[in-house]
């Protein structure tokens, strides 16, 4: 492998790690707002993490508020499993022989937690669609909750891509069986 790949491939590896560690604070933010703003101080809704304020939706139902958060939370989860799984791959990758089974199911899991967050980015858009149609605003929330669309497009490469992985495992059996 040429050094630029190697490069490359060191660079993205550790960008995964960055956005596994930036969504794994995220998930504990959010969570320890919520603890905070249903327990301590009410104002810990107005500014949950990086803008989310969800204070309005907290004040209409508290019930919707916690649903919220947790659909939020879950979401963020789901992303950082899609980056760890990442991780993984360039921890078990071997670039002699790449196509492992290891290797092919870490990647349909991250096309199922990708197909995941697709599910819980659309609901949760939707849900919150009931909100701002009654004039409850939920400022920044799309930056929170991300682009359903984006990850269920995902999703659908990644199967492509597991499968075809799946073929390459078969066809390197065959390869040394020959031999």
């Amino acid at each position: 492998m040429s050094t630029k790949s190697t490069y490359i491939l060191k660079f993205l590896n550790v960008m995964s790690w960055i956005a596994f560690i930036g969504l794994c604070i995220k998930a504990g933010t959010l969570l320890t707002s919520y603890g905070i703003s249903m327990f301590f101080n009410e104002v810990g809704a107005k500014n949950l993490q990086l803008g989310l304020d969800l204070s309005q939706l907290k004040a209409y139902d508290v019930v919707d508020y916690s649903i919220m958060v947790f659909s939020i939370t879950i979401i963020t989860i789901l992303e950082a499993l899609v980056f760890y799984s990442v991780i993984q791959i360039f921890l078990k990758i071997n670039y002699v022989s790449p196509f492992h089974e290891t290797i092919g199911k870490l990647i349909q899991k991250m096309s199922a937690f990708s197909f995941l967050v697709g599910i819980f980015s659309n609901v949760t858009a939707n849900y919150s669609q009931k909100f701002t149609a009654i004039g409850i605003p939920l400022p920044n929330l799309t930056e929170h909750i991300g682009l359903g669309d984006a990850f269920l497009f995902f999703a659908g490469i990644l199967y492509f891509i597991s499968q075809l992985f799946a073929k390459g495992i078969e066809l390197q059996k065959e390869s040394e069986l020959t031999i």
